[in-house]
């Protein structure tokens, strides 16, 4: 005959057990809080545009974490030398990095096993911070004014025209060839080692054309110092409003822009994934940031991690069949 008591210490058990079962999953998902200062790399140096747009967020961000966020510029090889050194950091939430299409969606087409990192496997997106249209720029000497003398000028050169970036393999650099190959004009590449040099030859007259940040590129729009044609996105620019789009004027569907995204190393925990997004969205939404994002002409992002893995690996589609159409190459 069984013991009386056998059944409810049998429920009793089995009780406990759901319950424990029950609590693990939360238990797991606990909210991750930072006890430490946590470092933001740049891949430039201090007092260019990416360096500022960082510290402008790391304020929130470091209201919002309750710690210190602390900007670390490591600039060198276009940012590549500061992503190799967030890809090889420790996954514990305290190094993050901002970074833009050339580490995380050119380079890797361009460079391929000579890149000290590989896109995406050696990080964790966490969220797209700003997109920022370009603008196609003239000097005052090109006789054009409008997309479609733009392209009749193009057209009718009996050379290859030429045109500047500050770098090979900047996303300026790499809108600058589609925008020929589209047209199906011959273009010659100049690199130059900075966007001021690259502005300064097109006011003097030693290039024709450049494709530019909207940032600094629309003051000297303004003040007749050079001549915008077209913005690269498939929406116009309330920094230049007037100036129409590639898209809606010669080539339909023409929509590159700029941007700047937050990462982290790879297998980075899902708490403190969830802490950092919380906090790069509360940046993102604070009245003092999106005010300073206008002025710069930037669209603030914040898309989740989900989707920006996903964007992510839109673009590395997109930047690399422009490579490899426009067969750019490092040497």
């Amino acid at each position: 005959m069984s013991h009386p008591i056998a059944p409810r210490r049998r429920a009793i058990a089995a009780l406990l057990s759901c319950l424990t079962l029950a609590s693990a999953p939360a238990f797991a998902q606990q909210p991750w809080k930072p006890t430490k200062p946590i470092r933001f790399i740049v891949g430039f140096s201090a007092g260019g545009s990416a360096d500022a747009l960082a510290r402008l967020l790391a304020i929130p961000m470091a209201e919002r974490l309750g710690v210190p966020v602390v900007v670390e510029n490591i600039a060198g090889a276009g940012a590549n030398i500061a992503m190799a050194n967030l890809a090889h950091s420790a996954p514990d939430g305290y190094s993050i990095g901002m970074s833009s299409p050339g580490p995380h969606a050119i380079n890797p087409a361009i460079m391929g096993s000579k890149l000290p990192f590989k896109v995406p496997q050696d990080f964790t997106p966490i969220t797209l911070l700003v997109t920022q249209p370009n603008v196609l720029i003239v000097n005052k000497d090109v006789p054009a004014n409008t997309p479609a003398e733009f392209a009749a000028w193009m057209k009718a050169s009996k050379v290859e025209v030429p045109f500047g970036s500050a770098g090979i393999g900047t996303s300026n650099h790499l809108t600058g060839e589609l925008i020929g190959l589209r047209l199906g004009v011959k273009t010659t590449h100049i690199a130059y080692k900075g966007a001021s040099q690259v502005i300064a030859d097109l006011m003097g007259g030693h290039i024709p054309m450049t494709v530019d940040a909207i940032t600094t590129s629309a003051p000297l729009v303004r003040e007749g110092k050079v001549k915008a044609i077209a913005v690269t996105t498939a929406q116009r620019s309330p920094l230049l409003p007037s100036v129409p789009t590639l898209s809606e004027t010669i080539l339909p569907g023409f929509d590159l822009a700029s941007w700047q995204g937050l990462f982290a190393p790879h297998e980075l925990p899902a708490p403190i994934l969830a802490t950092l997004y919380d906090a790069a969205t509360f940046a993102l939404n604070d009245p003092r940031v999106k005010a300073q994002l206008a002025e710069y002409g930037s669209v603030p992002g914040g898309m989740p991690p989900s989707q920006f893995s996903s964007f992510l690996l839109g673009e590395l589609k997109k930047w690399g069949d422009i490579v490899k159409a426009a067969k750019v190459t490092v040497d």
